[in-house]
């Protein structure tokens, strides 16, 4: 009997800086540097061209009954033609991670997103845009929607028996429905979790809560200081992948050196998604084995914004003063003057 063998990634490709005043950042289609399907964004809004997740994926705010239009490229980097089947399917997130949806499994998004052409057939290592188009009902529900535009190729076997191979690569999509502005993007790092794994390597847990409006994907750094003998070490990675939903929490691991004495550690750890970026440190003493104890963080990322306020709140109240001070001794200059009557004599 003939099986099927399914490989799934999601993927996208980054792009090169907007320039000028157009409305999209555009980049031309490449030879693929792969042996299967590919699948990269090649549009990003220029407002969002410094945003590293909106050049990697559909990152939009709309209202009810607007349009969103972007390309992607789809490539063939196999070395027969091939005919790709590319189309939106449903997608969620929970446990850590963005999850595409099994086969042609639809959701709102989904069915409100339509791609042209929709069976494209690429050369050999060759490639083609695709046209995405995005139509939000006007009676859509508020909130963020996800899905994935995927390009899909199937290899059957050279024989006719044996393992047909389906291979797909997709593009995440993150559409904000509502009036308004924006939902503002934050989390927090509330946790530093010092471990050890069985082979011995030294890791540090950070737990974050997603506190904003929209879904984040998490990368960042660690950074030690403060060790045995003034010890530092670092940047170490965040291991990539994570992604949260709205009100969501999860762990973002860092591996580090096998080499790294126990501690004390002062532990400085830096999380971006997108623009956003937040910093937490801790103190922590890695175990002899499995997980340590949860260290609260002190929060050291973002502008003090408090600070700013009760400044400016501080200098009109100095300004006030000064402008009353003022005031009040030009009244009392103006007392102190003589006056002559109209008659010519001094009063």
């Amino acid at each position: 009997m003939r099986r099927a063998l399914t490989v799934i990634a999601l993927v996208a490709g980054m792009l090169a800086t907007a320039a000028g005043a157009s409305a999209t950042a555009v980049q031309e289609p490449d030879r693929p540097g792969h042996d299967g399907v590919g699948v990269r964004l090649v549009d990003v809004p220029v407002a969002r061209a410094e945003d590293p997740r909106a050049r990697a994926y559909v990152i939009d705010h709309v209202a009810p009954g607007d349009v969103i239009e972007r390309r992607v490229e789809v490539s063939n980097g196999t070395r027969s033609p091939a005919d790709i089947s590319v189309y939106p399917a449903a997608a969620d997130i929970g446990g850590g991670g963005f999850i595409g949806a099994e086969g042609h499994t639809a959701n709102e998004l989904s069915s409100w997103t339509s791609v042209t052409p929709r069976e494209p057939t690429l050369a050999a290592r060759g490639a083609t845009f695709v046209d995405v188009t995005i139509k939000v009902p006007d009676d859509a529900a508020s909130g963020e929607h996800y899905g994935v535009v995927w390009a899909e190729m199937t290899t059957p076997p050279p024989d006719g028996l044996g393992v047909t191979q389906v291979s797909r690569a997709g593009v995440r999509l993150y559409v904000s429905v509502g009036p308004g502005g924006e939902p503002v993007s934050d989390f927090k790092i509330t946790s530093l979790t010092p471990g050890r794994a069985d082979d011995g390597t030294p890791f540090v847990q950070a737990n974050v809560h997603n506190t904003g409006g929209r879904a984040l994907d998490l990368r960042g750094t660690l950074r030690l200081s403060d060790g045995p003998g003034g010890l530092s070490a670092g940047p170490f990675d965040v291991t990539l992948g994570t992604t949260l939903g709205l009100d969501q929490t999860e762990p973002v691991t860092v591996p580090l050196d096998k080499a790294l004495p126990a501690g004390p550690w002062r532990a400085r750890i830096s999380i971006e998604s997108g623009l956003l970026e937040r910093t937490a440190k801790a103190t922590i003493t890695f175990p002899d084995t499995g997980l340590g104890d949860a260290v609260p963080t002190e929060q050291d990322g973002g502008f003090p914004w408090w600070w700013a306020a009760a400044g400016m709140a501080l200098l009109l109240l100095l300004i006030f003063l000064i402008a009353f001070l003022y005031r009040r001794q030009s009244s009392d200059d103006r007392q102190l003057v003589p006056t002559v009557p109209v008659d010519g004599h001094r009063a």
